[in-house]
Order: C-alpha cells, then sequence, then structure tokens
C-alpha cells in the first residue's frame, strides 16, 4: 500500500446530522470513509471514487486524481463542506 498526501484538504460533514466535520488529508482516509462510514447510498461517483482511490494506494493513479474523484462523490452525497468563508 502506497499512502499518498492530498495536495490540499478535502473536508466532509459526515455523522447523523452531517454535525462532524472531517479533514480528509491523505488517500488513505479518503479509502476509509468511502468504504467505511459513507453516509448516502452509493452513486456513481461514490464507486467511481473508491476504484480511484484503491488504484492510488496501489500506486498506479496519482493522489491527485484520488482527491477529484472524492471531491465528486462528496458533492454527489452532499456532504462536501467548503471553505469557511472570510466576512
Amino acid at each position: 500500500m502506497r499512502d499518498q498526501h492530498f495536495d490540499e484538504p478535502v473536508r466532509v460533514a459526515l455523522g447523523r446530522s452531517g454535525n462532524i466535520v472531517f479533514t480528509v488529508e491523505r488517500v488513505a482516509q479518503a479509502a476509509d470513509i468511502l468504504l467505511n462510514r459513507w453516509p448516502a447510498k452509493t452513486g456513481r461517483y461514490h464507486i467511481a471514487a473508491r476504484k480511484a482511490c484503491l488504484a492510488a494506494l496501489e500506486g498506479l493513479r496519482e493522489a491527485r486524481y484520488a482527491r477529484a474523484a472524492f471531491i465528486n462523490a462528496a458533492i454527489e452525497a452532499d456532504i462536501l463542506v467548503e471553505r469557511d468563508r472570510v466576512v
């Protein structure tokens, strides 16, 4: 297994009411969430993200592909937390 860091973290809201925010910085973290903690039904982007993360862990893809796929899956599941806005 070859864990890689994301260039920039991705934040997702998990938990029963989406009140637990996880900052995902590595491919292995994203894979764990996708495989074990995903709050929604499996969708097309979720499946693609699982494949991308596993390929990155096997050294077949770069972390940036896994990160992009993870973001798409989080958008699909409506759990992506955007950066805090500065007012």
